[in-house]
């Protein structure tokens, strides 16, 4: 799973629900970037960016999507391999 180092991944979050998931999360530890997000893995890091903020329509459901593109050049497959579980885990399923 996302064994490149540099990826894009869609979430079904809109920008306010992400940045609100993120600041009340405890097990990422990150800083506020001008264009995005740094994430903390030890010494190392890993920068994420927004690419853009839009919706997917099922029938008459409309649904926020947020496309994140990931730089994880710095992690091994090891440590990149667990950032995504933390990441996924905190976001994609709602984890506190």
């Amino acid at each position: 799973m996302f064994k490149e180092k540099y990826f894009s991944l869609e979430m079904g979050l809109s920008k306010t629900d992400f940045i609100d998931q993120l600041e009340s999360q405890k097990k990422l530890v990150y800083t506020q970037e001008k264009a995005g997000w740094c994430f903390f893995v030890g010494d190392k890091s890993v920068s994420v960016h927004l690419i853009s903020e839009g919706v997917r329509q099922f029938g008459s459901t409309v649904l926020p999507t947020l496309t994140l593109k990931f730089d994880c050049s710095a992690l091994d497959d090891t440590e990149q391999s667990a950032f995504i579980k933390l990441f996924l885990l905190k976001f994609q399923r709602g984890g506190a």
